[in-house]
């Protein structure tokens, strides 16, 4: 799919299940975090999993929606140098996730758990359902999660390392709600060619202290408006006390369907506790402001497509941007930015 139709592509639903039965892999003797004592291996966990703190739900008051900002003189004004697309090109829906012709070797519905340290899950179709991750060093390699989540904070004790890759998460047939959980949560992990498509909630990088950092590589990203709405408040990706967030060669969308406004494809604001960004190669599309930061860090290589925004294409402490490459941009035939024109930080 190319151009702008990046933008307005037909999407999937997503709804959380009663409880299903629950799928697991591997045990070792590293000291991980099992579920509830009253939990079998028929039955999902009878604690609440956290992939966020309460206070930072989807739905938490302290997730503001975009609002306008008065004009005024910018406090400090970075002029940018001029952004190039790299050479290679951006992902789109079609060129990420998983490889063409790609069928599961296993089948799932309801949650999967992998507890073994290093382990390596492969080709694996999940439905209505979560993986979740007690184990450091996993990998998760051609997964396709419709309505489904990965978690690796289970009971607020991280994962870390946690890898996926060549992956799709989309909605099915179900409709959507706002309450749905982010497709990867909460940090210490890495998606590289990964495809999110169609969900509520992109990623979140949140419990910094547990889990560290996220990294997000050559990946597309596009949120959509929830099938029944009253206040949501979507993202691509959403800082809330979260680590480094580094993205390299990755495109984020946030698309309105009935007039239902998230707030922002990329969302990494001051005051949420969040850490610094790390990002070089990113195209943004939609919400309110389409890149908010308010984080330390080098900015290169942000391309926002041009009037997909409500109030302005970027909400910004310039004060503490190392470096900024900026370019408003349309979109090609081949799903490729075009800059238009350049796009200082103020």
């Amino acid at each position: 799919m190319g151009g702008l139709a990046l933008l307005l592509a037909a999407t999937s639903w997503l709804l959380w299940p009663d409880p299903t039965p629950v799928s697991t892999i591997g045990s070792d003797s590293l000291p991980t975090v099992p579920p509830p004592a009253s939990v079998t291996m028929s039955e999902t966990p009878s604690a609440s999993p956290s992939p966020t703190t309460p206070s930072d739900s989807p739905n938490s008051s302290a997730r503001p929606t975009p609002t306008p900002k008065p004009s005024a003189t910018p406090e400090r004004t970075k002029s940018p140098t001029r952004a190039a697309p790299p050479a290679k090109g951006f992902p789109t829906q079609e060129s990420a996730g998983l490889p063409a012709g790609w069928k599961p070797k296993r089948t799932v519905t309801g949650d999967f758990w992998v507890r073994h340290r290093g382990a390596v899950v492969e080709d694996l179709r999940i439905t209505n359902g979560i993986i979740y991750v007690t184990a450091p060093g996993v990998t998760l390699r051609r997964i396709e999660a419709i309505a489904s989540s990965v978690v690796n904070d289970y009971n607020d004790q991280c994962s870390k390392g946690l890898l996926i890759e060549d992956s799709d998460f989309v909605r099915s047939s179900a409709p959507t709600t706002e309450e749905a959980w982010p497709a990867v949560s909460a940090g210490g992990y890495t998606v590289r060619n990964v495809v999110i498509d169609g969900v509520p909630e992109g990623l979140r990088a949140s419990n910094k202290e547990r889990c560290g950092g996220v990294g997000i590589h050559d990946s597309f990203i596009r949120v959509t408006s929830p099938d029944v709405c009253s206040d949501w408040h979507g993202d691509g990706l959403q800082g809330y006390g979260g680590g480094q967030v580094k993205v390299r060669r990755s495109v984020m969308i946030l698309e309105v369907k009935n007039e239902c406004h998230g707030t922002a494809p990329f969302f990494n604001p001051a005051d949420q506790g969040n850490d610094s960004v790390d990002i070089d190669g990113l195209v943004v599309a939609g919400g309110g402001y389409s890149f908010r930061n308010g984080m330390p860090g080098p900015v290169r290589g942000l391309f926002v497509v041009d009037q997909s925004w409500v109030y302005g294409p970027v909400d910004v402490d310039c004060s503490v941007a190392s470096d900024w490459s900026a370019a408003v941009v349309t979109m090609d035939s081949a799903g490729q930015p075009v800059p238009i024109r350049d796009l200082p930080c103020e």
